[in-house]
Parts: structure tokens; sequence; C-alpha cells
């Protein structure tokens, strides 16, 4: 099940070890730094321990409700941080899927639809653990249109 809170409540309340090369990464790494060389709609990757754990800096435009589009993955646990700004995240468990899509084993994402969702708002210094089982739609808007800057640490689930 899906986690949400900030970096202090998320690493208190998971104790699984798999997680904390994770959270350690994101309590002790300048994240302003990076950030400050992406440009908006840019993207890098920093290898925290090979493919095992891997981070992905992303800068965006949120966007309208009406595009948004579950997905999930199967290999790994998604924390979601964000950085600076806001955004919605559509949540529902695996077991709402009513029509499954394609998995693309090399991206390790499908796009499923579901009976019904729910969602939360994260805030900058709030973020979210994602298992296998919770089918997300990220980086929506709220009340328009905003830049969000938004770590997405990949942890491979064995």
């Amino acid at each position: 099940m899906a986690h949400i809170g900030t970096l202090k409540t998320l690493t208190e309340q998971c104790n699984d070890s798999k997680l904390t090369k994770a959270f350690d990464y994101l309590a002790n790494t300048n994240l302003d730094e990076i950030f400050k060389s992406l440009k908006d709609g840019e993207n890098t990757v920093v290898k925290i321990d090979g493919d095992k754990v891997f981070a992905i800096f992303q800068t965006y435009e949120t966007k309208d409700l009406s595009l948004a589009k579950m997905e999930g993955h199967k290999k790994y646990i998604d924390i979601q941080y964000i950085h600076n700004g806001i955004e919605q995240i559509l949540y529902s468990p695996i077991h709402r899927i009513v029509k499954e899509d394609d998995y693309d084993k090399e991206r390790d994402l499908h796009f499923p639809k579901v009976a019904d969702y729910s969602s939360f708002r994260l805030t900058a210094g709030m973020g979210c653990i994602l298992y296998p089982e919770d089918l997300h739609a990220p980086c929506i808007s709220v009340d328009a249109p905003s830049i969000v800057e938004k770590i997405v640490i990949k942890v491979a689930v064995e």
C-alpha cells in the first residue's frame, strides 16, 4: 500500500531495508545543486546503487486531470519526492484494473484502465512510496498548471 508524507515520516514509517539508500540519498544530497543544472522539461538520472537504486531528477509543468493516465511498474518501487511545486497524484490499487495494457518489460511500465481511483496532493518536502501493487497517475495540476521539480527514486523489488 502507498505511503504518503514528509521524508521524515516516510523514513520512520517504512523500515524496509531496500529503501534505506534512497532515503539516505534524499536526506544527504544537495538537491538544489542538481536542479540548478536542469532546464524546464529536462531530466537527469543519478545512479545510487547501479540498477538497484537510481534517482530521476525531473522538471515539468503539471497537466490537466483530463490527460491523466494510470501507470504501474513490476520491477521497481517508486519513491516520488517533490523538491519544489505542488501536484496531484491519482492512485488505485492493482485489484481495481478493469482492462490491462501490454507490459513494456524494457521500461518496466504498463498503462491499465481502472474502475476508480483516489487522489492526493504533494507539496515541496513531501513524497510518496508506490509499490508494484499501487497504480498511479502523477504530474496532475491542482488548480492550474505549474512547474514542479521532482525526484523519482527507483528501488528494485528484488
